[in-house]
């Protein structure tokens, strides 16, 4: 009796989601040639209706189904098989998150080998052996892979002129030939890296070009801080100086740099940059976080520091501590694109040893990466959220930075938290998870009041250095900005209509005086949320989704922000050519009024769209730095994550934008974008300032924000949570159907909600469970479609998750991080 196996579980793609529908996995006959090959976690091909599909082997079995199996297709080369640890994670994933095992399994596979996988066919040894029984339709085809190898299937069919449908197959089955899925990863292109290197600090050559001088102090600067002298990476010194490629060669032919090409990939390893010495409460939150490394504690720490408390230092300690151990880490970080700084700490003190990745990169620039990942090369992999699916080896360290931002949510299949994520991957492997934040969700507060968290807290800024020495003693703490709220329905009272309140304008043209920088936040993009006709009331709405279109001067359109529907702007009104109004503030709106306050100020708008017209943020990040701006209006972007030194002051335009959605979290986003965006001023000096209008200014969020005041925050809304049966203390299943035709939004809505019911008493009888709706959406119409929405809410969910109900149709968000 062999012991080869004889059929193979294969996790495959394409099939509905999970739930009640299975897992996804279905069973497969092994061929005779695959058997002594075939691995538990490997990738191959399989047929599924009418096509053939990737898949992962799942299991090897030698006892038969009570089926007739289809045979596997053909293995994907180059071979990769997935560990046994990440087959257990994928399962795991796949029931938390309600979806497929092959969706699971997805984020784990290379990248671009579900789009680049193509048939191939070869010679078996011993094919010579049954050349005289084959016929002369096999033979040629045999020939023509002993003459030039293997061979794609186009390819043969084009050598031989024929379809080859009934040829490859039954040489298949005779042993004669076998077929492959070759994945094209289309390797980089050698292409060659620019590099510069400073010969002249003399200032007189480039006395007469502002920007030839930004370039030499840049450089300067550098030298300064690493200590190195060596060569700098051209397109990073262009970034930060706003510069292009004229400009340098316009240094190089004064004799100021030297331009050098090496070939990408070799470049020069740079000096480490130094390590700042830490303040007492930064020792002794680094001091547990190392005996967790050297126990292997996988026990989650909150790490709570205030903005500027030095939180990034205490990560790369840890990342330099797992170095010297030999083991990997992970860092986390909301978006790529807004974490430019804390990217290039990383890189500046691990030269050589960290991977970025994110989705800007080629599908063959993200493949050398996660090689590069996978034997070891890089050590550090700082990304987004999808950075966890990495191929580290040992890993040691995990951090999500800015822990509460919604971004660490996948808005897609598999529907994943990272911290979820990241805390079951800590525990499988003995690594370290620090959570790092300055307005920790109230969740992980909840987990570190309950001791499932270790908390550590950083309350102190961290100052600058006073003298230089060894000692900490040198250093000083820095206070938080002052927070004055400023009642705008007492500003209405005075006869104050305009979108800066006097003392805003006050703080702006103290900040203008004094030289210096300030941010003016309100999260909303446009000039007009509202264009109406004042005459008969019309409202220009988007014709697909039932919401008012909101204005953009700069692009004299009218935007739909929830499709992107997209319209010229009428001069009169459509239906009785009335004059339009246009009502409403953005962040367009704010900037016309600061011009027309401060016309003497240089003013940078800050949004979505004004990133999209400079091609980034980083040119905009270095005009901030190199005090070519005074004022900057933006959204939320502009609270995330920057340390720049010369900003002293903070407006708030409109506190109450998310405060009165109806979102449990609106108290908590709320708060968290206020102390966020406040922490963006004076980190370098104190006396600086914040002032936040309101027209609701006794809500207990932004009265925690104006005093910094996280745990009065904290004991508030976990109130609120409690008596309302909200998270933490239950947990949410969020169902989403999307129709053209709402009474088909609505039929459909009564079936899953029976289904679910009968689920819920059939697995938890007697449970503390809830089901609220159907109802429709909050966004009841997007693209033309309606939508419909249930909500599961139950104590203890566990239960419930096996087997979820999925009607077809449906998207399911388990542990939803918004309800709109």
């Amino acid at each position: 009796m062999t012991s080869e196996p004889r059929f193979a579980v294969v996790a495959v793609d394409g099939l509905l989601t999970g739930g009640a529908s299975g897992s996804g996995e279905l069973t497969y006959e092994v061929p005779a040639t695959m058997a002594a090959g075939l691995a538990v976690g490997q990738l191959v091909w399989v047929p599924l209706r009418k096509s053939t599909v990737l898949g992962v082997v799942t299991a090897l079995e030698l006892e038969s189904p009570p089926f007739e199996a289809r045979a596997v297709h053909a293995p994907v080369e180059p071979g990769f098989v997935l560990g046994a640890d990440r087959l257990e994670l994928a399962r795991w994933l796949a029931r938390e998150s309600a979806c497929t095992l092959f969706t699971a399994l997805a984020p784990f596979l290379p990248p671009g080998v579900s789009h680049r996988a193509v048939e191939h066919i070869r010679l078996r040894p011993g094919a010579d052996e049954m050349y005289d029984l084959l016929t002369r339709a096999q033979q040629r085809l045999v020939d023509l892979l002993a003459e030039r190898g293997e061979l794609s299937l186009e390819a043969a069919q084009k050598a031989t002129g024929q379809t080859l449908t009934t040829v490859i197959p039954k040489l298949v089955a005779a042993g004669v030939i076998e077929r492959v899925a070759r994945v094209a990863y289309h390797e980089p292109q050698a292409r060659s890296e620019r590099y510069i290197r400073l010969l002249s600090d003399d200032p007189a050559p480039v006395s007469r070009s502002a920007r030839q001088e930004s370039v030499q102090a840049d450089l300067i600067r550098r030298r300064r801080i690493s200590g190195d002298a060596g060569l700098v990476r051209a397109s990073d010194v262009l970034s930060r100086t706003g510069t292009d490629a004229s400009v340098l060669r316009a240094l190089a032919g004064k004799g100021v740099i030297e331009e050098v090409k090496l070939p990408a990939g070799k470049e020069p390893r740079q000096r480490p940059a130094p390590a700042p010495t830490l303040t007492p409460a930064q020792a002794a939150a680094f001091e547990r976080i190392e005996d967790a490394l050297r126990q292997r504690d996988p026990t989650p720490f909150l790490l709570h520091g205030v903005t500027g408390s030095g939180k990034t230092e205490i990560y790369l300690r840890g990342v330099a501590r797992c170095l010297r151990e030999r083991r990997a880490a992970i860092v986390l970080v909301p978006e790529i694109g807004l974490a430019t700084q804390i990217v290039g700490r990383f890189t500046d003190r691990f030269p050589g040893q960290v991977a970025v990745l994110h989705s800007a990169l080629s599908d063959a620039d993200r493949f050398a990466a996660w090689r590069g990942i996978e034997d070891g090369t890089y050590k550090v992999v700082v990304g987004p959220r999808s950075a966890l699916f990495a191929p580290v080896r040992d890993l040691g360290l995990i951090v999500l930075d800015e822990e509460h931002e919604s971004a660490y949510k996948q808005d897609s299949d598999p529907r994943y938290h990272a911290r979820a994520l990241a805390t079951t991957m800590a525990a499988q492997h003995g690594a370290v998870l620090v959570l790092g934040s300055a307005t920790p969700a109230v969740e992980s507060a909840w987990h570190a009041h309950n001791g499932d968290y270790h908390r550590i807290s950083l309350p102190s800024r961290v100052g600058p250095a006073l003298a230089t020495g060894p000692s900490w003693s040198h250093r000083s703490d820095l206070e938080l900005p002052s927070v004055t709220v400023v009642d705008m329905r007492q500003e209405l009272q005075r006869g104050s209509t305009g979108l800066l309140s006097g003392p805003l304008q006050e703080m702006v043209s103290d900040v203008l005086r004094r030289r210096q920088q300030a941010i003016l936040l309100l999260n909303r993009r446009g000039l007009a949320t509202v264009v109406l006709c004042r005459a008969c009331g019309h409202t220009l709405i988007c014709p697909l989704c039932d919401i008012p279109l909101v204005y953009h001067e700069d692009r004299k359109r009218l935007i739909c922000h929830r499709c992107n529907f997209q319209a010229a702007a009428p001069p009169r009104c459509p239906e009785c050519g009335g004059a339009l109004n246009y009502f409403g503030a953005g962040t367009q709106r704010v900037e016309q009024e600061v011009k027309r306050l401060f016309p003497d100020a240089r003013v940078m708008r800050w949004d979505q769209d004004a990133v999209r017209q400079h091609r980034g943020y980083d040119a905009m990040l270095g005009q901030v730095e190199r005090h070519e701006i005074d004022l900057v209006v933006g959204t939320q972007m502009v609270a995330k994550g920057f340390d720049l030194p010369l900003v002293t002051a903070i407006g708030v335009i409109q506190a109450d934008t998310m405060l009165h959605l109806p979102d449990f979290r609106s108290g908590e986003r709320t708060f968290q974008l206020l102390t966020q965006v406040a922490g963006r001023a004076g980190r370098r000096a104190p006396g600086s300032t914040v002032i936040v209008q309101s027209f609701t200014p006794e809500h207990y969020a932004i009265q925690a924000a104006s005093r910094h005041d996280y745990d009065g925050f904290y004991a508030e809304e976990i109130d609120f949570r409690r008596v309302h049966g909200f998270p933490p203390f239950t947990r949410l299943v969020r169902y989403l159907y999307r129709h053209q035709n709402e009474q088909a939004c609505v039929a459909e809505a009564e079936k899953m909600a029976q289904a679910l019911a009968r689920h819920a008493r059939s697995r938890a009888p007697g449970a503390d469970i809830d089901l609220l709706g159907p109802t429709p959406a909050f966004a009841s119409k997007v693209r033309g479609k309606h939508q419909w929405q249930l909500v599961l809410r139950a104590v203890d969910l566990e239960p419930l998750l096996d087997d979820l109900p999925i009607r077809p149709g449906w998207s399911v968000d388990i542990d939803p991080q918004s309800m709109l």
